[in-house]
Formats: structure tokens, C-alpha cells, sequence
């Protein structure tokens, strides 16, 4: 072999040595800098930012596997988000109406509840607007309320309850026999 031929296998193999070298350097270097930009969107503590970016740089491709098992698993955006979901969906639950004598939700324009018929709201004595029965003025008018005390519901103004919601049975209803589209009860043997 020539001296010029070994010079010149010497200044390539030293060139290409340099170039993955340059590559190993600079993927050193990018695993820190996206280790510290992962973990920074995963924590505020500056202790925990710092040892993971030591972890990955001494360490360096173990290291970026151990972090990548032990890292939070929820950014602080994600965790963010949750809480404002969280926090609008207790607030639709606090703007919810129930009725106060069985808890089932109402809406607000309802003078009766539909499950226990127990009246919500009254008329105010001043304006004449509905009133909410646990309000201590009216909100219209400003007139105080008096406690009310609701009154039982006659047979007339009671709406049609579910039999089965209270634990009772059907009674059978009679069915005209010309109408043979009709629905038929079926007795339960008891």
C-alpha cells in the first residue's frame, strides 16, 4: 500500500469518526433539550426539571428511557383542562334546581314537582309573579315573603303518577272491546 492511499483511507475514516461523532454530540444534546421541554410541560418543580435533564444527559440513552417510565404521565395543560371541566360541570350541578322534598331535578318554571307534587313556587302577594318557596323577598319586587306551607294537592289538580316508581302495582285498566289497536294489561299472578 502507498503512504498516499493509507493518507488518504486515514482522512476519511477520520472524517466520517468526526461526522458520527458531531451526530452522537448532537443527539446527545437534543435528548436535553427535549428532556428539559417535555418535563418542563409536566412540572413546575425546578428540582424535578433538573434532575431529569441530568438523568438523560449522564445517562444518555438509558437515562432517556428511565425518564420516559418515570416521567408524570399528564401535561399541565391536561391537568388544567381537567379542573375546568371539573369545575364547570359542579357549577351545572349547582345551577341545577331540585326539588327540595324529594331531590329530583326541576326546571325553573315549574310551579309543582312532577315526582312528589310538592308546590315550588307561590305567587307573590305584591307583584303577583311566581315566587321560589325557600326565597325570603321577591326577587321582582322586593316585598318579603312570608313562609309558605304547601298546600296538599286535590285529586283535580294531581297530576297522574307512575305506580311502578312507588312500588305498586297497575290496576288493570278495562278496555273498550270495539277498539282492537287497544293496549291490554296483563295481570301478574301474585
Amino acid at each position: 500500500m502507498s503512504p498516499e492511499l493509507i493518507n488518504n483511507i486515514a482522512t476519511l475514516v477520520g472524517v466520517i469518526v468526526a461526522m458520527v461523532g458531531a451526530f452522537l454530540f448532537a443527539f446527545w444534546v437534543a435528548m436535553g433539550i427535549w428532556a428539559f421541554n417535555d418535563i418542563r410541560t409536566r412540572s413546575r418543580d425546578w428540582l424535578v426539571i433538573l434532575l431529569a435533564c441530568v438523568l438523560v444527559l449522564v445517562f444518555p440513552v438509558v437515562g432517556w428511557v428511565l425518564y420516559l417510565m418515570i416521567r408524570p404521565k399528564n401535561t399541565l395543560a391536561d391537568v388544567y383542562d381537567r379542573a375546568l371541566e371539573e369545575e364547570a360541570l359542579l357549577r351545572e350541578l349547582e345551577e341545577t334546581m331540585a326539588c327540595q322534598a324529594c331531590g329530583v331535578p326541576v326546571k325553573e318554571a315549574w310551579v309543582y314537582c312532577p315526582t312528589c307534587h310538592t308546590q315550588l313556587q307561590h305567587s307573590c302577594p305584591s307583584c303577583s309573579k311566581l315566587v321560589r318557596n325557600e326565597w325570603e323577598i321577591c326577587v321582582f319586587c322586593g316585598a318579603e315573603q312570608l313562609a309558605v306551607d304547601a298546600p296538599p294537592l286535590t285529586a283535580a289538580r294531581r297530576a297522574p303518577s307512575n305506580p311502578f316508581f312507588r312500588g305498586e302495582r297497575p290496576a288493570a285498566t278495562p278496555v273498550e272491546p270495539d277498539d282492537e289497536l287497544a293496549y291490554r294489561p296483563v295481570r301478574m299472578a301474585e
